[in-house]
């Protein structure tokens, strides 16, 4: 199969865009950036089309020349609260560019990378203490500049996927961690990449508070597969919307035990309380991945131990 993949040279990209060629397929990226640092292993391998999905002539264009079987929709912009204008802009109305070029380009389908802010705050059952787990069925009424973007992205997506022949679905993710984050993004949504990275180079981590706050985490690499399941499955596809999840809300404290069981004299203080990334809305909760397993047969393939294992051994590899 073809691909198309928006946002393929940020973090979650560079693992979609190598997962899929590890499965022998074709992938195009259309990127705002031509750096390619993240992909150096198998960039000779891809086409890549330098672009604003804000530009939905230049993204047409591409797509219709391309002729993708699918596109894989996960450029974004995250800096919601600061610039919301540029949030609605990129986010909802660059959406809406990708699933139109889609569409001029014949696609069979899009895949849109969504978040679990679309439910957020986590209040209630879904937050501290009890953390139960939340389906994609729940009320999404998001206070955040940064989950409302996605929930009215996801409804441009299923509107495409109701009034045109492109199959159009909408994967929502637990909080990612994973190898990239760090050079590519700055802030609070780091820690638990920061936990990983800062001890492997000989480094010490430190947060004052949250280390009883617990949270669904997945790592970069099962969010890859989770893409490329969806992307690659027959038609039809029985839902708008999928939960992919790590399995369970782990605590911060529970993360680092796991982190110094696998790097040597890892220097990690973590204090008590919650809302470790202090941000003024809770996104800590656990996701339902019911659907996923039963219509897909996907589960996450890396447990925290597991995770951590790999990141290691990159930055080991990188620092070398």
């Amino acid at each position: 199969m073809r691909f198309l993949v928006t946002g393929g040279l940020g973090v979650n990209g560079a693992w979609v865009v190598r997962d899929l060629l590890g499965r022998g397929h074709e992938v195009a990226v259309f990127e705002s950036r031509d750096d390619t640092s993240l992909i150096e292993d198998v960039a000779d391998r891809v086409e890549l089309v330098v672009g604003d999905i804000r530009d939905a002539e230049r993204l047409t264009d591409a797509a219709v020349r391309l002729r993708p079987d699918c596109v894989i929709h996960l450029a974004a912009f995250v800096d919601c609260e600061r610039d919301p204008h540029t949030a609605i802009a990129v986010n909802v109305g660059g959406t809406a560019a990708v699933c139109a070029a889609a569409v001029a380009a014949g696609a069979r389908r899009v895949v849109y990378t969504s978040s679990k802010a679309v439910y957020a705050p986590a209040t209630g059952k879904r937050g501290f203490p009890t953390y139960e787990s939340v389906p994609e069925d729940d009320e999404l009424r998001p206070t955040g500049m940064y989950g409302i973007t996605k929930v009215a992205a996801e409804n441009v997506v299923a509107w495409y996927g109701r009034n045109s022949e492109v199959e159009c679905v909408s994967l929502r993710f637990a909080t990612i961690f994973g190898p990239g984050r760090l050079q590519r993004h700055a802030g609070p949504i780091n820690t638990y990449s920061s936990m990983i990275e800062l001890p492997a180079s000989g480094r010490g981590f430190a947060i004052e508070q949250g280390g009883d706050e617990r949270d669904d985490i997945i790592y970069v690499l099962d969010v890859a597969d989770a893409i490329a399941c969806v992307a690659l499955a027959p038609r039809p596809l029985r839902h708008e919307a999928y939960n992919v999840a790590g399995g369970h809300a782990v605590s911060m404290h529970d993360f680092a035990d796991a982190i110094r069981r696998v790097v040597p004299g890892a220097a990690l203080d973590i204090g008590p309380g919650l809302n470790p990334m202090q941000m003024p809305d809770s996104y800590y909760m656990a996701l339902d991945g019911t659907r996923m397993e039963e219509e897909f047969g996907w589960r996450p393939r890396y447990d925290p131990d597991r995770a951590i294992r790999h990141y290691y051994e990159l930055v080991r590899t990188r620092l070398a």
